[in-house]
């Protein structure tokens, strides 16, 4: 560490955020192998413990790590380096077995999001197409359901493409008796409470369960039906995971690739912006070092911890921080691959797991959860949300309603990108302030840079006086991706001060503490039709201050009174109210008591329309989809503020809902 005298001001240079870990422990060991062996070597002496949970059915670490049948399944259909290996998969063991299957042979296992845009089958398989012609995979791996939407429509284009092998998985291939019922019933119980979910008291005995069960099950013989239809008219080869399995010649031979340069892995972020997701590459080298770091951080999960495996393999953050890092630390993943976004509950209630990782609309979900309100949560030993931000006021409700219900952890963040494979800093302990992403990994680099310059990166440092830096934030370190597929640069990368860095687009501030403040994403900011910057992540707190506002997102729409972009800001409220002139003296309360008194504000922060919403839009990553809410139409049911403005001065201002004007003079 440097000496204070010697600080150069530069948050690169200096990291401060060092002084939080042990000096003893700080640098990561060489690992020499794969991701696999990694995980065979943590676990050794775990081989009869329990790895991952599935509708109840339990599987060692033993049948997970040490058992190489799925290798040998690949083997025997030709697998080899450099082969990719489109999946198709939700949450299920098989999907784990065979990623870690493909990793031995060097193989990449480039996983896709099953699920479809829309109920357009042909829409969606013609989307899945032009990913596949980017990406160029030999094989396919996918879930049965998926096979009939995605790929069935488009299999002569597949064929012309070169692919001629397609492994099908189905939920059940795991099931035993006992989880196929729990499965029905899981399936029964959530299209229950999507009904009575607000009930005080839900008593699951009372469902009726014979017809619900009669229904679903007509259902799945129907899609078995159709599948088994569908594979005799396949043009390319179509395989049963478990009939591989099964016959697999146990004398096949193989050689166990260890290259730490080796892609092995290929997720997607989970943006809003293009007409697909962009591929992020993962070598086994970013792997090793993302599963070291978070030792080295103290993440302190223990073994048998259950957790909750609810984020989805095709993101990093699922890939990495909610499953790899379980059975990196000996924990059991609780596999769940299908749920009611806003019945999150309904896992904790079953399942009782000690660590749960989501995003900050499920943890939100939670107090809303009645069947939740007597029950001893003691069990809760960690909850981290990331890939969002929370309000400071939602996260405070939320650490007493854990506190209130007998457990003893406040909720911790972790901020991070696709782009170095999720989590990138962490909150916890002393650094758990609210408003906080933390601090970064050990071996992560973070940096502010000027974000209006866009072609070399400027560090910004601290002068005197300056308590805190604003700018755009850069990444380096060793679980960075390199950014280059199929020789095209997905993620470019940039020099400074001797190490390489991405940008991540996202706007922060940093504490001379080391402490990081995620702000917003650099693009959303815009400039109104006057010139003015427009910064949603200075007005978006002051409105969330409101004793009745739980959301408040501002973006731009085109006015064509002024023929430029101005505000809209999107209320979700926490309260219901009777009339639409209740709603309107709601606005001008928040415009006048936290726009137009507060010394901080600015009259062109004011949005000139605020629309009062039910809910949120949302990624299939369960952010808030903020192309969604640019890209909807005004239907007239917003509230409208009316500014008479100068660049000095601001005079009569008229709020209003469906041309009934409410004039305020200030």
């Amino acid at each position: 560490m440097m000496n204070k005298k010697e600080l150069t001001g530069y948050p690169h240079i200096d990291k401060p955020w060092m002084k939080y870990y042990d000096k003893n422990n700080q640098n990561i060991k060489t690992f020499e192998g794969n991701p696999v062996d990694y995980l065979k070597e943590k676990n050794t002496n775990r081989k009869s413990k329990t790895a991952e949970s599935y509708y109840g059915k339990k599987f060692s670490y033993d049948e997970i790590l040490f058992d190489d049948t799925a290798t040998k399944v690949l083997k025997s259909l030709d697998v080899k380096k450099g082969d990719i290996i489109l999946n198709l998969v939700p949450n299920i063991p098989e999907a784990g077995l065979l990623w870690r299957a493909a990793t031995n042979l060097g193989a990449v296992s480039d996983f896709i999001d099953p699920r479809p845009d829309s109920s357009n089958l042909k829409a969606n398989a013609q989307k899945l197409l032009e990913i596949i012609k980017f990406e160029k995979p030999k094989y396919i791996i996918v879930l049965d359901m998926c096979y009939l939407g995605m790929l069935k429509p488009v299999e002569n284009e597949l064929k012309n493409l070169g692919i001629d092998t397609i492994i099908v998985l189905s939920a059940s291939d795991s099931m035993n008796l006992s989880a196929k019922i729990s499965y029905l019933k899981d399936v029964v119980n959530y299209n229950e409470l999507k009904n009575i979910r607000t009930a005080t008291d839900i008593n699951i005995k009372k469902i009726k369960w014979y017809e619900a069960l009669r229904t679903k099950l007509e259902s799945m013989k129907k899609s078995e039906n159709a599948f088994n239809m569908a594979i005799k008219s396949s043009p390319i080869n179509v395989y049963r995971y478990n009939d591989l399995a099964n016959n697999v010649k146990y004398s096949i031979n193989y050689d166990i690739e260890t290259d730490e340069n080796l892609m092995t892995y290929i997720g997607h972020t989970s943006g809003t912006s293009g007409s697909r997701p962009k591929p992020i590459p993962v070598t086994n080298k970013n792997i090793i070092s993302k599963l070291q770091q978070f030792e080295l951080a103290g993440m302190n999960i223990e073994e048998g911890d259950k957790i909750l495996r609810i984020l989805p393999l095709f993101a990093p953050f699922g890939a990495f921080d909610n499953y790899l890092i379980n059975l990196s630390y000996g924990a059991i993943s609780v596999d769940v691959p299908e749920f009611d976004l806003s019945e999150i509950g309904y896992l904790l209630k079953k399942y009782q797991p000690n660590i749960i990782v989501a995003t900050p609309s499920w943890l939100a979900s939670l107090p809303k959860c009645k069947y939740l309100e007597k029950m001893d949560l003691s069990f809760i030993k960690k909850m981290t949300y990331g890939g969002d931000s929370m309000p400071s006021s939602e996260e405070e409700n939320l650490n007493k309603w854990l506190k209130d219900h007998g457990s003893k952890t406040t909720i911790r963040k972790g901020y991070g990108m696709s782009e170095f494979i999720g989590c990138g800093s962490y909150a916890k302990d002393e650094y758990n302030k609210f408003g906080t992403i933390g601090i970064p990994l050990p071996e992560i680099t973070f940096g502010i840079v000027d974000p209006n310059i866009e072609d070399k990166l400027v560090p910004l440092k601290f002068e005197d006086g300056k308590d805190r830096l604003e700018g755009e934030l850069i990444v380096s370190g060793d679980t960075v991706t390199n950014g280059i597929l199929h020789d095209n640069i997905i993620v470019p990368h940039f020099e400074l001060d001797g190490k390489s860095y991405i940008r991540t687009r996202d706007l922060t501030q940093m504490d001379r503490d080391g402490l990081f403040y995620h702000l917003e994403r650099k693009d959303r900011s815009f400039v109104r039709f006057d010139g003015f910057k427009y910064k949603p992540h200075e007005i978006e707190p002051v409105l969330e201050s409101h004793p009745d506002v739980e959301y408040a997102r501002v973006v731009e729409y085109y006015d064509d009174r002024y023929k430029g972009f101005m505000p809209i800001c999107h209320l979700l409220l926490n309260k219901q109210y009777d009339t639409d002139d209740d709603y309107v003296r709601l606005v001008e309360e928040i415009v006048y008591k936290y726009i137009i008194d507060n010394p901080n504000m600015s009259s062109r922060h004011i949005p000139t329309k605020f629309k009062i919403r039910q809910s949120m839009p949302f990624t299939k990553n369960s952010k808030i989809n903020f192309n969604a809410l640019k890209n909807e139409e005004l239907d007239g049911d917003e509230i409208n503020v009316d500014i008479e403005e100068s660049n000095l001065t601001v005079g009569n201002i008229n709020i209003y809902k469906n041309k009934q004007k409410t004039l305020k003079i200030k």
